[in-house]
């Protein structure tokens, strides 16, 4: 008998032993498999959503794929704090990260009830469960848990564990922390939330699914009464404090009663009531505008990790005031509202710098829409002609230009004016101020394809393929709405092609800057020669097709140029407007480019909502600027001078011009002598005038017969043009 008992003896040490040595073994290579406990504590944050800040310092827009706010302990209230205590750790501060008689219970439970019915885990070990550890081998993750729960409780107070755990527990629906659920369930901020409000809060984490008060309200009222008679036991609140928060009514936003539904929150909450409110199906931006554009940029440059956990503070370009006037502009102007499927796209860029101010996708815009303002490709039409006179005026044809516009034909293609009327003659100044298409297209037949791609792509259109025929005098390649106002900038800046951006620089969440981008200018072209298209801008808009767009400051006109365009049988109308600060570019159409009626053109249609929604800009404050720096300084530099000359044969107006007075614009030395009374030209030739610049005859701008075959094949063989043309 007593060599049995030897045996048995030895055998529980040698068990002990080695339940000793396996211990130690696990827990040797727990530690060795943790990352260093110092740096994985100090270095923990939960999850953290990048916000997007305006141009102002605004927040805008939140981008999350988890919803998470994090909470400070002082933000946190007294209720909350015990209500979670109450529920999940009596002697949370009391114990050193074990509750040993928490444990002893839990065991002694679950051993009658032959079930997991008692949890045992401390409030600092369910944060190093949650916080630190994945879902491994059972076995390995409690020592892990264990060696955690050891280093937290050494290292930090108690009232900071509870903030790290309160900032991690899931509530379901996508909400982690207190703040984002107080946020999401009640609308309130976590410091205003009640007893009765916490205690139902500290019930949900035990089983988000079954708790969660959207989906299971009752379940999560009974759950909230566990707390609250939990706290009630170890007086964290008494008993006048317990009646009114079992009384406290929670009801769904959807199953508010009738009686109730024009009540506001605090008047509600006066009536001890609180409305649990519906979660969005569809992630909404506030500017989902703007927000996808820079959301679709952050991943260039970031991991999706980086970009809906690590905080990122992106600050951008957006003016959050000039893109609510845009919005409020664009989705109220009665032609869109009117007609069912018509819609559009628009930008506005500051023209020295490239901020990208506002951007609409389209009507009632939706995160994940197709956004027209910045995918949309339409050919521009008319808005792409200042491109063409710029180019002659670069190559030194001033404005007073005479051009006879009567009818071409090349091939099957017998381009028109508007309305099919021809005038005889045109200055390139009136020609553009009435966007006369043969003006335009006589024009480039001079100046050559190959000087206006060289004008386009010093702009910055390298992208941009321009049809190899002269058909683009009329605007037949494709554009969208943010290249057309790219491409407009230096007209507005005098001749500085300035990259557009988005993002002005990004900072972790601890405020560092890590990433940066400059405005970026360079000069493409000489401020005296953008002076002069900036001037037949201004005059297309004072006496031509963009008089709708006219903006008033003070009872006076304010500065600004633009061009109008509508393409073929009014598929699309156009107007890209500049002022001294800005360029902004517009288009409206249907997506499926079905023609739109008779009256949509872009001076009738789209020049008036440009016009509307720069006027809301100025009566909101918005300084457009009060002059064009390139003109004004070339006029007291000598560099430049003002004439009144007669639009139609382009010499000094005198009493014979009549309605044909015009403001030109010249380098200095370039400016007619003669007046309009001396004008005794028959207009025989394409380009005609003595005291204008002289241009070749027609017959030498084809250069020969073989080269017209040649333009009258290329327009012929391209099959996008027979259905953009009436012959």
């Amino acid at each position: 008998m007593k060599k049995l008992f030897r045996n048995i003896l030895f055998i529980f040490i040698g068990l002990f032993i080695l339940g000793g040595v396996g211990a130690t073994v696990l827990i040797v290579k727990a530690y060795k498999e943790l990352p260093d406990l110092g740096q994985l504590i100090e270095g923990y944050n939960p999850v953290v959503p990048s916000k997007i800040y305006d141009t102002n310092g605004e927040v805008i827009d939140i981008l999350y794929k988890e919803i998470r706010e994090t909470a400070t302990i002082e933000e946190m209230p007294k209720s909350l704090k015990d209500a979670y205590v109450a529920i999940e750790d009596r002697r949370f501060y009391s114990h050193h990260g074990f509750d040993v008689l928490g444990m002893g219970r839990a065991v002694v439970i679950n051993l009658v009830t032959m079930s997991k019915a008692q949890g045992a885990s401390s409030i600092t070990q369910q944060l190093a469960k949650n916080a630190f550890l994945t879902n491994e081998k059972r076995i390995m993750r409690k020592v892990k848990e264990a060696i955690i729960t050891v280093e937290l409780e050494r290292g930090y107070t108690k009232d900071e564990i509870l903030e790290k755990y309160m900032n991690e527990i899931y509530f379901g629906s996508g909400a982690y922390g207190v703040k984002t659920a107080a946020r999401a369930f009640y609308g309130k901020s976590v410091g205003n939330i009640n007893i009765a409000e916490s205690a139902l809060l500290a019930g949900v984490p035990n089983r988000p699914n079954k708790y969660n008060p959207r989906r299971h309200l009752n379940n999560a009222v009974t759950r909230g009464k566990l707390v609250l008679a939990q706290m009630k036991r170890y007086n964290l609140i008494d008993e006048e404090e317990y009646q009114k928060a079992l009384s406290h009514k929670f009801y769904n936003e959807k199953q508010l009663p009738e009686e109730l539904k024009d009540l506001t929150m605090e008047e509600l909450s006066k009536l001890n009531i609180t409305l649990i409110k519906n979660v969005s199906k569809k992630r909404s931006y506030k500017t989902p505008d703007f927000t996808n554009i820079v959301e679709k940029k952050l991943f260039e440059l970031f991991t999706e990790k980086q970009i809906y956990e690590e905080g990122l503070e992106v600050y951008t370009t957006l003016d959050i005031g000039m893109q609510k006037a845009a919005k409020l502009t664009f989705e109220n102007y009665k032609p869109l509202e009117e007609k069912e499927g018509l819609d559009g796209g628009m930008v506005t860029i500051e023209a020295d710098t490239g901020y990208v101010r506002a951007v609409i996708g389209g009507k009632n815009f939706k995160s994940g829409d197709y956004n027209r303002a910045i995918y949309a490709k339409r050919q521009p039409g008319s808005s792409f002609k200042p491109f063409i006179y710029f180019t002659a005026l670069r190559l030194g044809y001033p404005m007073n230009t005479v051009i006879e516009d009567t009818p071409l034909e090349f091939g099957e293609w017998k381009p028109r004016n508007y309305g099919n009327k021809f005038r005889k003659n045109f200055t390139l100044l009136e020609g553009m101020e009435r966007s006369i298409n043969i003006v335009a297209i006589k024009t480039l037949q001079k100046v050559g394809l190959k000087n206006l791609n060289e004008t386009v792509k010093l702009a910055g259109g390298e992208d941009i393929k321009i049809p190899p025929n002269l058909t683009a005098a009329l605007g037949t390649m494709v554009v969208t709405p943010y290249e057309l106002s790219s491409l407009y900038l230096p007209f507005a800046n005098g001749g500085y092609r300035v990259k557009p951006q988005f993002i002005t620089q990004i900072k972790n969440r601890y405020g560092k800057v890590i990433y940066q981008e400059q405005a970026k200018q360079e000069r493409v072209f000489q401020g005296e020669d953008v002076a002069l298209i900036t001037h037949m801008m201004e005059d297309v808009v004072n006496l031509g097709t963009g008089r709708n767009a006219r903006v008033k400051k003070d009872g006076k006109n304010i500065v600004q140029g633009g061009k109008t365009g509508t393409t073929n049988r009014q598929r699309t109308a156009w107007y890209a407007g500049i002022t001294p600060k800005y360029v902004t570019t517009v288009y409206i159409g249907y997506d499926n480019n079905r023609p739109m009626d008779k009256s949509a053109t872009g001076g009738g249609l789209t020049a008036k909502l440009w016009g509307n929604y720069y006027q809301r800009l100025v009566d909101d404050g918005y300084d457009t600027g009060k002059e064009f720096n390139h003109i004004t300084d070339g006029l007291k530099n000598g560099k430049l001078s003002k004439v009144l000359i007669d639009s139609k044969n382009g010499r000094l107006a005198d009493s014979t011009s009549g309605w044909s007075k015009r403001w030109a614009l010249f380098k200095k030395g370039t400016e007619p002598v003669e007046t309009a009374s001396t004008y005794n030209s028959d207009f025989n030739d394409f380009f005609v005038g003595s005291d204008e610049v002289m241009m070749d005859k027609v017959e030498e701008a084809k250069k020969s017969k073989n080269n017209m075959e040649q333009n009258e094949k290329n327009i012929n063989s391209d099959s996008m043009f027979k259905d953009l043309f009436d012959n």
